[in-house]
C-alpha cells in the first residue's frame, strides 16, 4: 500500500531512549512521522534536525485521515513542513521532558525551545495549520504519538514491514479507535 500525503507512520522504536519513552508515555509507540509522498517522510527524531527523507522504517503501522485532504490542504501541509524543515534547530528535549513530567506527576508544565520539535508536536501543528485539530483536548503540540493515534479524525490502514526493499502488509484488519 502506497503512502499518501498526510499519512501517519507509527513506529515502535528501539533506540536507547525507547524504554524511557514507553514507560512515561504508557505507549508501545515511541515515534510518529508523516508522509510527504508515496516514498518520503518528514520527521524530527532524537538524533537529528527535522528533515524530509526517503522512508527508512522497516516496520510501522500506517494511519490515514478519515476525510481525504483536498489538493489545497495537501499543498499547504507540504509548504508548512518544508518551512519548518528550513528553520528547525533539532529535537526539543525540553518538550519531551515536560510532557513526561506532566503525564507522570500531573504537573501542568510546558517547556519548549523555539524552532525545536518532537515528532508528535510537529504533526499536531502541521494539521492545526490546515484547520484539522487531531487532538482536541490537548494544547497544540503538547501531544504524544498515542494521543494522535487515538484521534477520532484518523483511521488504521495497515501494518507494514519491509523485506529486501519490498513492502509487505502484515494485515489490514480494523483496530478500534
Amino acid at each position: 500500500m502506497d503512502m499518501e500525503v498526510g499519512d501517519l507512520l507509527f513506529v515502535k522504536g528501539n533506540c536507547n531512549f525507547s524504554p524511557f519513552i514507553r514507560f512515561f508515555l504508557k505507549s508501545e509507540y515511541t515515534h510518529v512521522t508523516i508522509a510527504v509522498d508515496h516514498d518520503h517522510i518528514c520527521e524530527v527524531d532524537l538524533y537529528r534536525k527535522m528533515e524530509i527523507m526517503k522512508n527508512p522504517y522497516k516496520e510501522y503501522d500506517l494511519y490515514r485521515l478519515k476525510a481525504n485532504l483536498t489538493s489545497d490542504q495537501q499543498a499547504e501541509l507540504l509548504h508548512f513542513l518544508q518551512k519548518k524543515v528550513s528553520t528547525s534547530k533539532g529535537y526539543d528535549w525540553w518538550r519531551l521532558v515536560s510532557i513526561c513530567v506532566k503525564r507522570y506527576f500531573r504537573w501542568n508544565i510546558i517547556i519548549h525551545e523555539q524552532d525545536r520539535y518532537i515528532c508528535s508536536e510537529i504533526i499536531d501543528k502541521a494539521f492545526q495549520h490546515i484547520g484539522i485539530d487531531l487532538v482536541e483536548d490537548c494544547v497544540t503540540g503538547d501531544v504524544t504519538p498515542i494521543d494522535i493515534m487515538k484521534s477520532k479524525h484518523i483511521k488504521y490502514v495497515t501494518s507494514v514491514y519491509r523485506v529486501k526493499d519490498s513492502l509487505k502488509e502484515k494485515g489490514s484488519y480494523k483496530r478500534s479507535g
